[in-house]
């Protein structure tokens, strides 16, 4: 099968035999490395750019998701830093969203500027893929796992206010940037996507300052668990799904 994995940060143990290629998108140009695991072809593209430098209002996420759909890929899977919006779930945990709020401002959302085309989000993250995440993640691992997550996309690049946090946990259980408009480029492709979100930080407010180290400091003592937790999802990704990711987009045309 051929798989998408998209992340900020580095997978040990994943990609193998890698190579760096570039996909050509109408979106420009898109780094990615083709590798295999197990029997799997693995395409990784770090959401970040080439050298993870973009910041996450500018990531070219159409191009991103346009080069996944270039490559056939089976599905995406998506790996992302969160803050935490509730004082029980806490900085180490993983969250596996089930669904999302969007309050980002400027980006490019969608690939049907020019038709009316109203994609269904009433199920954002594929659950096929949700449901190996989480067997997944079960097997290999004793971190309290959360299976029902609302994710809030900021904009970015700053991070948000106590005010603002304290406002948006009335709806929402984590925050982070970049998994919006990304769910949505890849319903639109008619690609499953399901994200694996690890708890950076408690949110402003619940924690008394937000140094961006720490963020970093969590990931890498969770690295080698992750990548692991990720194999795993690998080995138990369904040849059929069942799920309307792929559905025909006839029935969203107006």
């Amino acid at each position: 099968m051929k798989i998408g994995l998209i992340s900020s940060h580095s997978l040990p143990g994943i990609r193998q035999n890698k190579e760096t290629i570039t996909i050509d998108t109408p979106y420009g140009n898109v780094v990615a490395e083709c590798s295999s695991f197990k029997n799997h072809t693995i395409f990784f593209i770090n959401r970040h750019g080439e050298y993870a430098r973009v910041p996450p209002h500018k990531i070219n996420y159409r191009g991103n998701m346009a080069a996944f759909a270039s490559c056939h890929v089976d599905g995406i899977l998506a790996l992302g830093t969160v803050g935490s919006l509730k004082k029980s779930i806490k900085p180490g945990d993983v969250v596996i969203p089930h669904d999302f709020i969007d309050v980002t401002k400027s980006r490019s959302y969608t690939f049907f500027d020019d038709q009316r085309i109203h994609v269904d989000m009433t199920s954002p993250y594929c659950p096929t893929l949700r449901t190996a995440l989480i067997a997944a993640t079960k097997t290999v691992s004793s971190t309290l796992l959360h299976t029902k997550g609302v994710y809030l996309a900021t904009e970015g690049p700053r991070l948000e206010t106590a005010a603002e946090i304290k406002f948006f946990s009335t709806a929402a259980d984590i925050v982070g940037m970049t998994g919006i408009p990304e769910v949505v480029l890849a319903r639109e492709k008619g690609l499953c996507y399901a994200s694996l979100c690890l708890v950076g930080n408690m949110a402003a407010g619940l924690q008394q300052e937000l140094p961006a180290d720490e963020i970093s400091l969590i990931y890498k003592q969770k690295e080698s668990l992750l990548s692991k937790i990720i194999q795993e999802t690998i080995m138990l990704f369904p040849e059929k799904k069942q799920c309307t990711c792929a559905k025909d987009l006839t029935k969203a045309t107006l």
